[in-house]
This record gives C-alpha cells, sequence and structure tokens, in this order.
C-alpha cells in the first residue's frame, strides 16, 4: 500500500510518533535505562531506547550512549542501512580487514543510497566528519525515493512556507528538505521553523530521526535464504552426521553440505559418487573451492516466468550434486577472474554480473541485456543452477550432456584442460 504524505498525515504522524514515545518511554522505565548518559528524563530516552533494541545504533563503550557527541557521516549511514536494508552484511563481498563502518557504506554507495551528499564523492574520507541537517536530510530522501512503497505525495508549496530559512536553502537540497519536513522525519530547531542546515545533529537526535524515519517508511526485513533454516518432512530425515549427510529419498541432504552454502532440501540434488567432496557433495571431487559462494534459488522463479511468458518451456533446478557444486566453484571464481573463460573447461552456459545489491537487480540487469536474456530463454537447456560470491552472481543453465561432463570430471576439480593438447 502506497504511503502518501500531505500536511494531515504529517500532523497525525507525529502525534502517533508522541504517543508511541510515551508508552515507550513507561515500559523502558521498569527495566531502567540502557544507557548512563541517557537516564529516563532525558529527552530522547525513548528514542534512544528503542534504537538500541532494534540493533539500529550502539553504545559508544563504558556504558554510554554519546548522546551530546556529533552524529557522523559513517554512524549515520549505519544507522539507516541497520535499519532498512538490515542484510547488508551478508552481501558484502570485501576485505575481512575493513573498517567497522565500511560494509554499510560500501553497499550504500552500490544502491546509490548517498548520492547528493559528500559520501557519495569519498565515503571513507568523509566517515568521521560530522555530518548537517542537510546532508542527512539528503540521505533519508534518497531512501524514501528508493522505497517503491513510498509515495511522496505532500504540498510542496506549503510545506516550504512553513520553514522560515527556505530562502537561505541550497538548490541541490531543496527536494530533500521539503520531503523530510512534509513526513515529519527532521523538524525544525524552533518555534519559527527554522531548518538550520548547516548545523549538526547529535546522536540522540539521530535516534530520534530514526525512530520517525521507521514510523513513516517502515523497518526493514531480513529475506536472504528464508527456507534455509526449515526442519525436512518426517519422511526425509538426513541419515549420519557431519559433511555427506543423505536423505531416505537419496537426495543429499542440506545438513549433509557446508552451512554456507545455503542448500534447501526442497531443491534436492543426488551424488553419482560415494566419495564425498571437500564440500559435503556426493562428487568424489577431492578439493574444490567455492570459497563464499552460496546457492540462490530465487532466481529459478524469475527465469521461469520470463521463459513461460515468451514461449518456452520452464526449466527445473538441477538435480546434480556436481552441477550444483560446480555453480559454486563458477561463481567464487569469478571473484578473482570476472570472464567467461575458463581454462578448466567449461560445462554450462551462464549468465554473470557484478556489483549488485541483490538477486532482484542482478536479473533485471540481464533481462536488460539481449544477449544474456538470450541464454536464459535457450531451448536447449533443460536445468538451471544459480549463485553468489559477495555481489558476483551467476545463472548457470544445463543440458543432460553438460551435467554429464561435469559428473564425469569432478574427481579433478572440475578441470579436463588436459584433454585439450
Amino acid at each position: 500500500m502506497k504511503k502518501l504524505f500531505n500536511k494531515q498525515r504529517a500532523s497525525l504522524a507525529l502525534a502517533t510518533i508522541m504517543m508511541i514515545s510515551i508508552i515507550a518511554g513507561v515500559f523502558a522505565a521498569n527495566t531502567g535505562p540502557t544507557f548512563s548518559d541517557v537516564p529516563t528524563s532525558h529527552w530522547a530516552y525513548s528514542y534512544v531506547e528503542r534504537a538500541a533494541e532494534h540493533g539500529w545504533v550502539n553504545g559508544v563503550g563504558n556504558g554510554k550512549f554519546g548522546a551530546e557527541n556529533q552524529i557522523t557521516y559513517a554512524e549515520m549511514s549505519v544507522m539507516l542501512m541497520r535499519a532498512f536494508y538490515p542484510d547488508t552484511l551478508s552481501y558484502w563481498g570485501g576485505s575481512p580487514d575493513a573498517e567497522w563502518f565500511e560494509p554499510y557504506t560500501a553497499e550504500m554507495a552500490l544502491m546509490g543510497l548517498d548520492n547528493g551528499t559528500k559520501a557519495d564523492i569519498d565515503y571513507k574520507a568523509t566517515a568521521y566528519e560530522p555530518i548537517n541537517r542537510y546532508e542527512t536530510a539528503q540521505m533519508i530522501y534518497n531512501f524514501m525515493k528508493y522505497d517503491e512503497d513510498v509515495d511522496l505525495n505532500y504540498n510542496a508549496a506549503s510545506v516550504q512556507a512553513g520553514i522560515s530559512d527556505w530562502a537561505s536553502v541550497p538548490s541541490n537540497y531543496r527536494e530533500a528538505v521539503t520531503a523530510v519536513v512534509a513526513s515529519g522525519i527532521i523538524t525544525g530547531v524552533d518555534s519559527k521553523g527554522t531548518f538550520n542546515g548547516n548545523g549538526v545533529m547529535t546522536r540522540a537526535q539521530a535516534a530520534a530521526m530514526m525512530c520517525r524515519a521507521v514510523d513513516v517508511m517502515g523497518e526493514g526485513v531480513s529475506t536472504l535464504n528464508p527456507d534455509a533454516t526449515e526442519t525436512p518432512a518426517p519422511s526425509e530425515t538426513p541419515t549420519g552426521s557431519g559433511l555427506g549427510q543423505k536423505l531416505s529419498s537419496g537426495a543429499t541432504a542440506a545438513a549433509g553440505v557446508k552451512e554456507q552454502i545455503g542448500k534447501d532440501d526442497a531443491y534436492p540434488t543426488y551424488g553419482n559418487s560415494d566419495v564425498v567432496s571437500n564440500n559435503g557433495y556426493f562428487t568424489g571431487a577431492p578439493n574444490t573451492d567455492i570459497g563464499n559462494a552460496q546457492l540462490v534459488y530465487d532466481f529459478l522463479d524469475w527465469v521461469n516466468e520470463a521463459r513461460v511468458a515468451e514461449g518456452h518451456e520452464a526449466l527445473t533446478w538441477v538435480t546434480s550434486d556436481a552441477a550444483e557444486e560446480h555453480t559454486l566453484q563458477r561463481c567464487y571464481e569469478l571473484v578473482s577472474d570476472f570472464s567467461h573463460e575458463r581454462p578448466e573447461g567449461k560445462f554450462a552456459a551462464e549468465v554473470c554480473a557484478e556489483g549488485y545489491i541483490a538477486p532482484s537487480f542482478a536479473f533485471e540487469g540481464w533481462m536488460n541485456s539481449p544477449g544474456h536474456k538470450q541464454t536464459l530463454m535457450g531451448d536447449k537447456y533443460k536445468y538451471l543452477s544459480a549463485a553468489r560470491a559477495g555481489n558476483y552472481w551467476i545463472i548457470c543453465v544445463w543440458s543432460d550432456s553438460g551435467i554429464k561432463r561435469a559428473e564425469t570430471w569432478a574427481h579433478t576439480n572440475y578441470d579436463y584442460s588436459s584433454l585439450k593438447g
């Protein structure tokens, strides 16, 4: 349902927020304050408690919140991403030595959510700088525009008339300022409605702003591998323990492969070997490197929807352990060599992508590319498998002969280059 932002809605939203804050403060008081510098008497107590409870923000150490500290670009970015896109860390494919904020700010940059701010130029250089109210408004506005369920419907002239220092608002921030004021996310600093865009914000003010933003836009929901933790049906209880478990049907059990793979028993695969690979598949592969790659099942439904719409037969998920393991291997290979060329040999047709924050964006990119779309619509293929490694994505489409070759050469870690002499 679209959210409408008009003057009446903003008033109602603010009234609701005030009531929620009062109630939250009453309940929070029963357990005592989380931070020593934000007692129950502090004006931002209910906001800080709520933001901390939901994990949008942490304290600064020694039991303190740092309520009067100036909020930095990095802190603001992390708060926003935690609230609205909590899967960010799972998408991160960068260095393990990165600073604490980089998994959030890097993904934020990929999504364009820092557009129009100093962070867009260099998010590392600005990370520890205090962020002013103009730049904060721009970030919030970017999140509002990015959410397709948010309809920025308000009387701009009426909103702007209520901002006493509107004439001094730079043109590049005017849309953002109008939007955040209209929605009640950022309010004026005095009774005149002064926006004071060059002024900085404290961490306490930022916590209040985050609560208002979530009340207006809704909190993000984690959607990665939603079925991966489902328990198999009783008739499909895994046998054995550790790597290489089987279901009673003979399929390789999700519990028997490496947990990072995200295997789902609803998409069964079968091994052609009694020798278990280092990843838990019955392929006989001695040391197949899949790195941080994991399976992505969403692509199957999306590809099939597009295929059926254009008169092609739907594909099924590959039923071969070898095909699935090799898909993970290929995806991880893309991280260091983003290319369709594979010296060790190829077994399936593939489409690859890099830099996308979510599978839906990668799929949209492929559908908008005639060459990639043609591969996915090919009538000679019967099966599909897909994976991701950080921000690298792959879909493999298979024929029976390709699966047979993968199974044949699993014992060499899917390397048959010696035959190409």
